[in-house]
């Protein structure tokens, strides 16, 4: 390198095999590091070394000048700003300095340090050149994530996982605990720096949690206050892997716990009487018989007379009547081992790992007593029904919980026969029964073939705001020649259990389809289905079979399906209605919450409409908790944008208050009975007579 006044002789000396120490010239030729010196007085650069040469290659296109040629040149070439870049280099106090510049897309960092003379004047420094080019769009990188994540509308933290202490803190974070800062030990602004441990009861345990990455992501609730936190940790690690620390992601749930709260009771509770609900009852009853050795009573309840209180006073005064009978039924229960629970309507069933007969029959003497007495309703109405029940014993009538039940109930029938207001325990004769079902199942079979006495009837739901008939619901109603009209409580159960719902299905279907593709005012169809229709593999075939029969629209049909119908093999049920909704069929969710309602399923299957059971629009007219409850899965449909109706709407007082909770449709006496399709009119008006009138 020439020019360079602190290299003089160093060659010659080298040739000469000299032994002297190597000059700072010499030192610098050989250094990986960029390196130059300037003179103070002239600012002029008096010498670069091979690796600085090599640096300013990569701004030559910005320099103004080439690298090779850098040797005499004024420092002002690096900066626009002659003033800011001599000041410290004027001013040898001010040293060592250091700076970033710019080059185009290039960055520098230069830093400047006093090379004294032997008699201490600085008259010269030294410059020291790297390349910071990668660091400073590492650092742009991290800016604008951290912007990013600023500006998400997601509450995130990260935290140090030595100290425990909280090291990042976004906006939104500030924000979202700000609502809930007055049960914090700290406000929101002070969070940066603060302890983790302010979060939890127990910091151990969260520590233990955090400091361990093979711990996340650990999902949790804590409860602060009244206010309910959603915390969720994940790891962050670096490049190399290592694990930098948690990140801690948080929302307020408060009202989202309070409402999953509410669902969770209605999946397992009856709504008006606070007991276990069927679905409830029916899986206890699995899990104790499943045990080994366990044996157990069941008792079947069912009142007499409770259809005449209910038609002549009304359905208020009949849930009045029916959470009494609730309550006096859980004062005789309150035993060890004793369940009970409202199955529906007027019918209630006991558990009880009491299994003595006489004993058994001693209890049911008791509730029957008891449920005997008189009821007083609106405080001067004086009601009276009986009970009738039926008494099953594991194991002599059963270990499996479909057959005990089975059986509990002929011995229910059995007492009803005998005159009510008794009990019978399940007898071998009334195996009987079980021969009529076979009987009544032959004629179903017969029906299905000839079609003789299968009618479909319709009822309409209808757009609150517009009271316009969206679509209709399809009724099975059948008549058989000698029995007269056959409740689809009775026979629906018969088709399920002998596989004739497949055929059963069909034939709604092609009867739904062909009779909608006929109506003129656009409106749709809905078909019930069967929990046995689904995750065969059958049901989506007949869907496209009625469909290109009737040369329906796909849009205006709709398949109703009760969560029931997925808790057998949920994955191949909602396969079938996901292979129906391809084919642009809606599907609907039926019943909601009557004993199997559960976020899950409205996550796991994008449902077009959620069906409100009309048990809870008729209570929500005079109890807040079911209002409540309807208001809260219309709010939940409107949030997923999902059309919700109410089902049960008997009076204006229901359609105000369903409305008032933001339901979008409604189904009903009020608006419409189930009515028969036109060409049926005359020939059902010969089958009915005023004995039959009320079974439709």
């Amino acid at each position: 390198m020439t020019g360079c006044p602190l290299s003089g002789g160093a060659s010659a000396r080298r040739a000469a095999g000299s032994t002297e120490p190597l000059s700072f010239a010499q030192i610098c030729d050989v250094m990986p590091v960029a390196a130059m010196t300037c003179d103070l007085t002239t600012f002029t650069i008096d010498y670069a070394n091979p690796s600085s040469i090599a640096l300013l290659h990569a701004i030559r296109d910005r320099l103004g000048i080439a690298p090779d040629a850098i040797i005499g040149t004024s420092i002002d070439v690096f900066h626009k700003d002659l003033v800011s870049q001599r000041s410290p280099l004027s001013e040898p106090g001010r040293l060592p300095h250091k700076t970033r510049l710019r080059f185009g897309d290039e960055w520098l960092d230069l830093q400047i340090h006093a090379l004294p003379e032997p008699g201490g004047r600085v008259g010269r420094a030294l410059l020291v050149w790297s390349t910071a080019t990668a660091e400073v769009l590492k650092e742009q990188e991290e800016y604008r994530l951290l912007r990013m994540i600023d500006d998400m509308p997601v509450a995130v933290m990260t935290v140090d996982p030595a100290t425990y202490r909280i090291t990042y803190v976004n906006e939104t974070s500030k924000r979202t605990l700000g609502q809930i800062e007055a049960h914090l030990p700290i406000k929101s602004e002070t969070l940066l720096g603060a302890s983790i441990d302010v979060f939890h009861r127990d910091p151990t345990h969260q520590r233990q949690l955090l400091a361990d990455p093979a711990n996340l992501p650990h999902h949790a609730r804590i409860k602060i206050g009244p206010e309910v936190l959603d915390l969720q940790a994940s790891a962050v690690h670096g490049t190399d892997g290592a694990y930098l620390g948690p990140m801690l992601t948080l929302s307020i749930v408060t009202q989202q716990v309070a409402a999953e709260a509410r669902i969770q009771q209605l999946a397992h509770y009856d709504t008006l009487t606070g007991l276990a609900n069927r679905s409830t009852f029916r899986g206890h009853l699995g899990s104790v018989l499943a045990r080994e050795g366990s044996d157990l009573g069941l008792l079947f309840i069912d009142l007499d007379g409770f259809k005449i209180v209910n038609d002549s006073y009304g359905h208020l005064v009949g849930d009045a009547l029916l959470r009494q009978v609730a309550d006096r039924l859980r004062a005789l229960c309150d035993l060890p081992g004793v369940m009970v629970s409202r199955l529906g309507g007027d019918e209630f069933a006991v558990m009880t790992p009491e299994t003595e007969l006489g004993a058994l029959a001693a209890f049911a003497g008791r509730l029957i007593d008891a449920l005997g007495a008189p009821y007083h309703a609106e405080t001067t109405r004086r009601l009276e029904v009986g009970a009738s029940i039926g008494i099953a014993v594991a194991p002599e009538h059963g270990r499996e919980p479909e057959a005990l039940l089975a059986r509990a109930d002929m011995a229910l029938y059995s007492a009803k026969a005998a005159g009510k207001r008794t009990c019978r325990l399940f007898g071998a004769e009334m195996e009987t029964r079980l021969h009529e079902r076979l009987h009544l199942e032959a004629k179903l079979r017969a029906a299905l073939c000839t079609k003789d006495g299968l009618f479909l009837f319709y009822q309409p739901i209808t757009d609150v705001r517009t009271r316009r008939v969206t679509a209709r619901e399809g009724l099975i109603r059948w008549h058989h020649p000698a029995r007269g009209w056959i409740s689809p409580a009775e026979f629906i159960p018969i088709a399920e259990e002998s596989g004739l719902i497949r055929d059963l299905g069909a034939w709604v279907l092609r009867r739904a389809c062909e009779d909608a593709a006929t109506w003129t005012d656009g409106a749709r169809v809905a078909v019930n289905v069967s929990p046995r229709q689904l995750g065969t593999g059958t049901l989506a075939p007949a869907v496209l079979e009625a469909l290109l029969a009737s040369g329906l629209p796909p849009d205006r049909l709709e398949i109703e399906v009760t969560e029931s119908a997925l808790l057998g093999d949920e994955k191949a049920g909602l396969a079938d209605l996901r292979r129906i909704r391809d084919m642009g069929v809606r599907v609907a969710l039926d019943d909601f919450g009557t004993g199997f309602s559960s976020l899950a399923h409205l996550r796991a299957f994008p449902f077009d409409k959620i069906k409100i059971d009309g048990s809870f629009v008729r209570d929500a007219v005079t109890r807040p908790d079911c209002a409540a409850i309807v208001g809260v899965v219309a709010d939940l449909g409107r949030r997923l944008g999902v059309t919700t109706v109410a089902e049960g709407v008997e009076t204006t007082a229901h359609l105000d208050l369903v409305i008032a909770e933001g339901c979008t449709e409604v189904q009903g006496y009020l608006l419409g009975r189930p009515e028969p399709r036109d060409a049926d009119v005359a020939t059902i008006a010969g089958l009915v007579t005023p004995a039959t009138r009320t079974a439709l």
